[in-house]
Parts: C-alpha cells; structure tokens; sequence
C-alpha cells in the first residue's frame, strides 16, 4: 500500500536528492581518493547530520558505507583489467588508499564472494 507523500516530505526528499547528487559530482574530483565525510560535509556547506539523513533517505546506507562500497567496486573494476602478470593486488590496492591489505581483502570477499587475486587473475573477458 502506497502512502500518499505530503508537500513538506515531497520537499525534502527532493532537497536529499539534490544533496545526494551535488556528493556524487564531487566524488571524482578528490584525487583518486575517497574524501572523509568532514570533507564532503564542508564542499557541500551542510552538516553531517544533513548528508547523513539525505544518504539514508535517499540510498538506505549511511555515506561511510555507501563510500567503501564504492571504493571497493572502483577497485574491483581496476582489478578487473589490470594484467596479472604486470601487477600486483597491493600495487592497485594502494592506488586506492588501502593500507591494510588483509583487512581489504577480507572486506572484498565479503562483498564479491572473491579474493581480490582472483579477480586479477582471472582474463578480463572471463567476466
């Protein structure tokens, strides 16, 4: 059963969005890094508060957990056509910001079901 949205939560859910969408243009101009949320928060002029309740309303995760995600999967994604043979899981891995090797890798498994060395091992159009 739907619920009919009032004028004031039609307003906000449109302001989240407009949040949720200014984040998103900004994420690549960081520097090939994953920015702290304090940072995001000061490029958008808002309160973490706000950019939390704009990312859990509009995407069901809190911004902490929607930028590892991210992460994760622009690493899997270089992974993915980095030759094996050329390069190595830390190499790429350190290109984005991880330090801790078995943590990621733990984290990686988690999320893809994989190893981040399968991944790179595996040809590209294995898919």
């Amino acid at each position: 059963m739907q619920l009919r949205m009032t004028p004031r939560q039609r307003a906000r859910q449109a302001s989240h969005e407009q949040l949720l969408q200014q984040v998103l243009e900004l994420l690549p101009l960081a520097g090939g890094r994953t920015p702290r949320l304090t940072e995001l928060c000061r490029m958008v002029g808002v309160s973490e508060r706000t950019l939390r309740s704009a990312f859990v309303h509009t995407l069901g995760m809190a911004p902490a957990r929607y930028l590892r995600l991210r992460r994760l999967h622009l690493l899997r994604a270089a992974l993915a056509i980095a030759d094996g043979q050329q390069s190595s899981v830390a190499a790429i891995a350190q290109r984005f910001g991880y330090t801790d090797c078995g943590r990621m890798a733990a984290e990686y498994y988690r999320v893809f079901g994989e190893y981040p060395s399968t991944t790179l091992q595996r040809p590209l159009n294995a898919g």
